[in-house]
């Protein structure tokens, strides 16, 4: 997230274009790898097991390395092994620009003291846009008003964009309203011990971002077909949000409901969070404790 993050301040700041970002993140690519890879390139799990953690990731809100250690098939000092191995966020996008002759990581780490000031980020927050991990990152950009259980929603619904959709998936500066209008929405109620709601919305085809990939179609448009698509992603993020309060809470989810004309979201407060998936801007809403209407 830190490449997004950092060098689209860059582009913004005129200190690189943005096709060169693009050449930096994809060379970036090539000096990242996945924890799966690494493991079985260390011959400390086989192909198979790598799999087998991959497609458990689509269900449980955990990490590889969590899941791979629930499994027996690693120990947490062999994840942390691997994890050194993978290699830093930040440092590796800084690499990535000076193997392409972009920048030298003397005059990123001036420009990243630049990024701080202007966006008033304590020192805390600057390690934790440098650590990679998302539970760090995403909330930093949410509203202060947002937090607890709608926190954690969030946080969940970007883990799940992150894993399941676009590893390139970013956040952007999130706000609090108490209306919002867009071309086409999908959402997802939960009533029980809260009641809640999570909703993606996006204007034009934009929602196209999630549908393509979650209901593996290149969808013409976002029609009731496009949104059910991303429903049913919602109805993921909602079933493993739910599970894990399950200890605690007792919540259920209603059916997916779409808008595919343009509506206005209403709700006492809603915590609108920008994410960027797939190249596309998708405005994700919750509401905690009151459901959105219309």
């Amino acid at each position: 997230m830190i490449n997004r993050l950092f060098g689209n301040y860059l582009v913004k700041a005129g200190k690189i274009t943005q096709e060169q970002l693009e050449n930096v993140i994809e060379t970036q690519k090539k000096v990242r790898v996945k924890l799966g890879l690494i493991a079985v390139a260390e011959k400390l799990m086989t192909p198979e097991q790598a799999d087998e953690v991959n497609n458990l990731q689509a269900i449980k809100d955990k990490r590889f390395g969590d899941i791979a250690v629930e499994k027996g098939y690693l120990t947490d000092e062999q994840v942390s092994r691997l994890l050194g191995l993978q290699g830093n966020a930040y440092l590796t996008f800084i690499q990535a620009m000076d193997d392409c002759k972009i920048m030298t990581p003397e005059e990123a780490d001036a420009a990243l003291s630049d990024y701080q000031k202007e966006n008033s980020f304590t020192a805390t927050d600057i390690d934790a846009l440098k650590s990679g991990d998302a539970d760090r990152i995403v909330p930093l950009f949410m509203p202060v008003e947002c937090t607890g259980l709608q926190a954690e929603l969030m946080q969940g619904a970007v883990r799940a964009l992150i894993r399941l959709i676009d590893s390139d998936t970013y956040v952007m500066k999130g706000t609090v309203v108490n209306t919002y209008e867009a071309d086409r929405m999908a959402l997802q109620d939960m009533n029980g011990d809260h009641n809640a709601t999570l909703c993606f919305a996006a204007d034009g085809n934009d929602l196209k971002a999630i549908a393509d990939v979650y209901g593996q179609e290149d969808f013409a448009q976002v029609d009731l077909d496009a949104l059910d698509a991303v429903g049913e992603f919602i109805n993921c993020v909602n079933g493993m949000y739910t599970t894990k309060l399950s200890g605690t809470c007792n919540m259920d989810m209603l059916p997916p409901s779409y808008k595919d004309t343009r509506s206005v979201a209403k709700a006492g407060k809603i915590c609108l969070l920008p994410v960027c998936v797939n190249g596309k801007t998708i405005n994700m809403l919750t509401s905690f404790d009151e459901t959105i209407t219309f």
